[in-house]
C-alpha cells in the first residue's frame, strides 16, 4: 500500500521534488506554509491530516488539536533539532520521531562570533557613533585569548569550540556527563557552572530546554557572571530567567548579552529588552541559513527511505520520547 506523506512547509515545493528524486515508491503531497515556523497550518490542511503516515515539518502549527487528527501517523520529520515543541504531543502514540541533528554548526558558530565581535568590539556603539557623526576612537578589545565556556555539548558546541579555536581563544565546556570533547581545552560538570562563570569572557547556551535546563542562567548565575562579560543565548528562551537578565544589565552587573531566543516569541514591543544599549537582539534566526534546506533535504530523504521500506529503526537522528 502505498505511504502517503505529507510536507508541511515554506519550500514544500523543492522537498517534493527531492524526495521523490529519493523515493518515487512514496507518495508525498506539499502543503506551502506563508512562512516559516507558522503556527496555525495553511488552508485546507486538516482536512489533509487524517490520511498522513508521515508528516515532515517544521511542526510549529503542532498543537493536541492537529495531532489528534493525525490518526494514521506514524512517522514526524522535524527539520530542525530542537524538538521540545512535539515531544509531549506525540510521547505514547506510537510515532516515530526524527529530527535535523548536524546541520546547524555552521550559522549557530557564525551568529555566536558574531555577537563575540559585536561586544568586544562594541559595534553598537560605533553605529551610534557614525549616527550621530561622531568620531569616537577606543581600543577594541580582542577575541584572542579570551575565554568561552559553552555550556551544552552537542555537535554544535563542538563546531562552534573549534571556530574559537581558530581565534585563539580558551574553551571551556560545562555539561551533565563530562568527557573529552574536541575542540574543548577543559570540560566541566555541571556543579561547576559557577565556577565556570566566574572565569569566563564569553558564555554562549546550547542547551535544549527542559524541565531541568529552565532558567539554568538565573540570578545567581549572573551574580557569578565577571561584570564585563557577555551572555549569548542562542539555545531556547526558557534557558534564561528574563527578568534577571534584564535587571543584571540595567544595573552593569554583567556587561552585555547577546540574544536569538525569548520566552515569549515574538519579543513583545514593551518588553525592556529592546531598550538596553548593551544587548544585541536578533529575531530567533540562529538556525536558519540560505542553505539550510539543501542540508535538510537529505536527512528527510534518507528517512522516508528506510520509512517506505519499513525498515525505520534504521532511520537517522531519532528522538527518544
Amino acid at each position: 500500500m502505498l505511504k502517503k506523506i505529507l510536507v508541511i512547509h515554506p519550500n514544500a515545493e523543492f522537498y517534493v521534488s527531492g524526495l521523490k528524486a529519493a523515493c518515487p515508491a512514496a507518495d508525498v503531497t506539499p502543503v506551502t506554509e506563508e512562512h516559516l515556523g507558522m503556527t496555525t497550518l495553511p488552508d485546507g490542511a486538516q482536512a489533509l491530516l487524517p490520511e498522513a503516515d508521515a508528516i515532515i515539518s517544521l511542526g510549529r502549527w503542532a498543537n493536541a488539536e492537529t495531532i489528534a487528527a493525525c490518526t494514521n501517523l506514524k512517522w514526524f520529520q522535524c527539520l530542525i533539532t530542537g524538538t521540545d515543541h512535539l515531544n509531549d504531543l506525540l510521547r505514547g502514540r506510537g510515532v516515530k520521531l526524527t529530527n535535523a541533528h548536524g546541520i546547524h554548526g555552521t550559522q549557530m558558530s557564525e551568529l555566536a562570533i558574531l555577537n563575540m565581535l559585536i561586544h568586544s568590539r562594541e559595534v553598537l556603539r560605533l553605529v551610534r557613533s557614525q549616527a550621530a557623526h561622531d568620531w569616537d576612537r577606543f581600543p577594541p578589545r580582542v577575541l584572542s585569548e579570551r575565554t568561552v565556556a559553552i555550556i551544552g555539548m552537542g555537535a554544535i558546541a563542538t563546531h562552534l569550540a573549534g571556530v574559537c579555536k581558530t581565534f585563539g581563544m580558551k574553551t571551556i565546556g560545562v555539561t551533565r556527563t563530562p568527557r573529552d570533547v574536541e575542540n574543548f581545552d577543559r570540560v566541566e560538570p555541571r556543579a561547576q557552572l559557577h565556577a565556570v562563570l566566574a572565569e569566563a569572557d564569553f558564555v554562549v547556551l546550547l542547551l535544549p530546554l527542559t524541565p531541568e535546563n529552565r532558567h539554568t542562567i538565573g540570578r545567581d548565575e549572573l551574580e557569578a557572571m565577571k561584570p564585563d562579560a557577555c551572555l549569548i543565548n542562542i539555545a531556547r528562551g526558557g534557558i534564561v530567567d528574563e527578568e534577571a537578565l534584564v535587571d543584571a544589565l540595567r544595573s552593569g552587573q554583567i556587561g552585555s548579552a547577546g540574544v536569538d531566543v525569548f520566552e515569549t516569541t515574538p519579543l513583545p514591543p514593551d518588553h525592556p529588552l529592546w531598550g538596553l544599549e548593551n544587548v544585541f537582539l536578533t529575531p530567533h534566526v540562529g538556525g536558519q541559513s540560505d542553505k539550510y534546506d539543501e542540508a535538510a533535504l537529505p536527512i528527510a530523504a534518507a528517512n522516508l527511505k528506510c520509512f517506505v521500506e519499513d525498515r525505520m529503526d534504521e532511520m537517522n537522528f531519532q528522538v527518544e520520547l
